[in-house]
């Protein structure tokens, strides 16, 4: 399991799952009805969008979100 703590690297995610799909931008976007701009924004973790639109697109995936209580180890620094 990877550990999500930012933007960019739940957009890596995303992209990763998207291409074991493979699937190109454009085809999820028009899946969902969503530009590719603003699939390329949300993989890139860049792109300021709903939260309603990311788990839109990661239930596309077939994916889902889990949260966890972080461990006493991580750095909360480097999270953010």
């Amino acid at each position: 399991m990877i550990p999500i703590t930012s933007s960019k690297t739940l957009g890596k995610v995303l992209k990763q799952r998207r291409r074991e799909l493979s699937l190109t931008q454009t085809e999820a976007g028009s899946k969902l009805n969503i530009p590719q701009k603003t699939i390329s924004g949300i993989e890139s973790g860049k792109a300021a969008v709903r939260i309603t639109t990311v788990f839109k697109y990661m239930s596309a995936l077939g994916l889902e979100m889990e949260l966890n209580p972080r461990g006493e180890e991580t750095d909360k620094q480097a999270l953010w």
